[in-house]
Formats: structure tokens, sequence, C-alpha cells
């Protein structure tokens, strides 16, 4: 009796955060990492991680999370049968195991955090059609004064606070990388999570995207942006001045949110702008998926698979 007087307290409360605007979702706890590798399950997959790491928790309490980026694989895959991936942040190769969980086709991870690149080339060791760099993108190739800051899931490039605690990092950027490993440059997916140098990324990666015209699948974190001086909207609609339409925004644990064209500026002002910077609510950032004019048939149909997957409706 009691369990049911609280499941319906805590139904309450849900139903009145909804109203107002929010959703209350299971937070996973903070663990101490002791420097030991865990395995764990990822889509159909074991992998390595450290002990501390999040990810068991999330997919545990959050089934809709990362699962937004296979789905659109698939779709890709059914237009495009000669289909590659790559995957800038890697980071362990979550997302290979997540995609591969659902179709094959050649990947090609990216990451730059040693600790991170030694566990992900533990666990592509077994996949096939997988080839994994080590390497740190931007907007512009060189060096920059920097941090490279981690957590249990995750690292990015922090600008110096003092020359004591940053070094010279070397910066390359995905076109340069892709004249050096040129069978990489037709891939028709791109998906980029880095923790705010998504937008330098994308603008490194001109070349490439104008004349392959990848579907796009990337992190937007207004408050990362901010700590990295980027607006956001101004790559937005370089992209859109490049030939790129339809835009979907997805919240930070994989629920779909909202479906546009980047014609409707004002709609991506306004998205960029929900966001709060001090409380990060009524969610902490946005994936999002872009797609070409070229592809407007492959983006209707991933938009009307979607609208029956989280609301039972076709468009």
């Amino acid at each position: 009796m009691k369990n049911k007087i609280e499941k319906k307290i805590n139904d309450f409360v849900k139903w009145a955060f909804r109203k107002c605007g929010f959703i209350i979702s299971k937070i996973p706890k903070k663990r101490e990492s002791s420097g030991v590798l865990m395995r764990s399950r990822v889509g159909k997959f074991t992998l390595l991680m450290k002990d501390d790491n999040q990810l068991p928790i999330y997919f545990k309490y959050q089934p809709l999370y990362s699962m937004n980026l296979p789905r659109l694989a698939v779709e890709v895959l059914k237009k495009y049968k000669d289909v590659s991936m790559i995957d800038v942040g890697a980071n362990i190769g979550d997302t290979v195991a997540l995609t591969r969980s659902k179709c094959h086709f050649p990947i090609a991870c990216i990451e730059g955090d040693q600790d991170f690149f030694d566990i992900l080339k533990r666990n592509m060791s077994d996949f096939k059609d997988v080839e994994i760099f080590k390497a740190l993108l931007g907007e512009e190739g060189g060096y920059l004064n920097a941090t490279l800051g981690k957590d249990a899931e995750t690292a990015r490039l922090k600008a110096a606070g003092s020359p004591e605690v940053s070094s010279l990092v070397r910066i390359i950027t995905l076109d340069d990388f892709l004249k050096e490993n040129h069978q990489w440059s037709r891939a028709k997916l791109l998906k980029i999570d880095t923790d705010g140098y998504d937008m330098k990324i994308l603008r490194g990666a001109m070349m490439y995207i104008q004349n392959t015209k990848p579907v796009l699948f990337f992190e937007y974190d207004p408050v990362f942006l901010d700590e990295n001086k980027e607006d956001g909207l101004s790559t937005l609609l370089l992209l859109r001045d490049s030939g790129y339409r339809d835009i979907i925004f997805y919240d930070n644990l994989g629920k779909l949110i909202i479906s546009s064209s980047l014609e409707n500026e004002l709609l991506l002002k306004q998205m960029h702008n929900r966001i709060d910077k001090k409380t990060r609510t009524p969610f902490a950032y946005y994936d999002v998926a872009i797609f070409h004019e070229e592809d407007g048939d492959l983006a209707k149909k991933f938009i009307a698979s979607e609208m029956s997957f989280y609301y039972k409706e076709t468009v």
C-alpha cells in the first residue's frame, strides 16, 4: 500500500513539473574511481570502461539515451548502401557499439585524449571495419595553449587559465585529416561529440561537408559554447548557406523535441535560448541532426519514423 501511495505522489509531482515545462529524470549518482577497468554492456557488446563511468546507469534508467543516432544510421544505410561514418570524440567506442547493434558499415573513430584512446583501442580490437585515430580537431590547424579537462565519461579542450597549468596542444582540421586519410572523405554520416568544440570542428570541415554533404549529428551545448566564445547560431546558418535544410532537436537524454528548417532563423534563436545556462534546465544540452537539401527525402522519412517511434503518429 505504501509503495502505491509513493508511486501516485511521484507521478503527480512529475505531472506537475511537466505542466511547467520541466521533466524529472533519474540522475546518475557519481561514483568514485578506483582506477580499475570494468566490463559493461553497451548495446549488444561488452566494452571496457573505468569503474566510475556513468554510462551503465544512464542505459539502465534512460532507455532512450544515445539511441537516436543508431536509428538514424539505419535510415542513412537504407539510402546509401556504401555508407561509412566518422565518429569525432569516439571516447571508449560506445557509439560504435550502439550503432553496430543496429547495422554494420565502416567507421572511423577519432579521439584526442590519451586515456580514452587507450581504452578505445582495446575495445575496438574485435570490431571489423573500424579504424581508430588519435587527434584533436578544431577550426584551424596549429598549436593551442590549452588544457584537456576530463571526467569519467568525456574530455574537452579548455582555454588556458595560466601558463603553469596548460600546454601547447596540436590541433588539426577534419579537412586536413581527410587529406591524409582520404579513404574516409566520402563518409555520409558525421557524428561529433566534443563538449563545446563541435562548432569549431564543423567549420574546420567545410570542404568535406560541401563536397560530400554528409548527414550531421552533433552536440549543441549553449553553456560550453559560451565558454568557448561561440554563439552556435552562426555555424548553423553557415550550414544553411551550404545547402543544409532539415534540422531535428533532441534533449540530452534522447527525447525528440522538434524538427524544423534551418530557414526558420527565429526558431533557431528560440531553441538556443531555451536552455537556462545557469541551471541547465529544462535539460542540459541538445543533440542535433541536420540534413542537406539533397537528402530531403531521407529527412522526411526519418522524421516520420521518429514520430512513429516516440508518439505512434505519422506525418
